[in-house]
């Protein structure tokens, strides 16, 4: 019997960011669009991984969510972590995850197989990484959480209130 190698960690891949730029190809002198890489960064992955001029490359191409949607939602986890009781210390990230479990907003629903208990569903949060979750995805989390806020912890604000609250929190770290 072979013994199997254990399976190395696939080391996590960072994205390569692309601007699209009007070009002119130099082998037909016509004028193209070109994914160009977007900072001296990309262009380093992508030597990095060993790409050069003339390779064929096969990609999944995503347009980014927009940043201050991003800071908006973690702004919300600060006003949360600074005015609802059960979240004080908590810090914003955390907050988020904690409003996405409580609501099912967003989450994998997992069977936990407990020892003399038996089977019990957990909620586990989807990841809001900028480059993970699609801006149609972003959009339901918000307004469920906002929702989940009103419902449970402000029942005398709507889902619209809570979010035009969030806007104006400072930038949260």
């Amino acid at each position: 019997m072979q013994a199997t190698k254990p399976k190395r960690a696939k080391k996590p891949s960072r994205p390569v960011y692309f601007q699209v730029r009007r070009l002119v190809d130099p082998a037909t002198g016509e004028e193209v669009g070109a994914l160009v890489p977007r900072h001296r960064i990309d262009q380093r992955i992508m030597r990095e991984r060993g790409y050069c001029v003339g390779n064929e490359l096969r990609a999944d191409l995503k347009k980014p969510r927009n940043s201050g949607f991003h800071r908006m939602v973690h702004s919300l986890g600060a006003l949360a972590a600074d005015h609802i009781e059960e979240f004080t210390g908590v810090d914003c990230h955390e907050v988020i995850k904690r409003l996405q479990r409580e609501s099912g907003v967003c989450c994998e629903v997992q069977d936990i197989v407990l020892p003399g208990i038996g089977t019990i569903q957990v909620n586990v949060a989807k990841t809001i990484a900028y480059d993970e979750m699609d801006e149609g995805e972003f959009q339901a989390l918000w307004k469920g959480i906002c929702q989940h806020i009103s419902d449970r912890y402000w029942p005398t604000m709507n889902q619209d209130q809570i979010a035009e609250m969030a806007k104006f929190m400072p930038e949260a770290v």
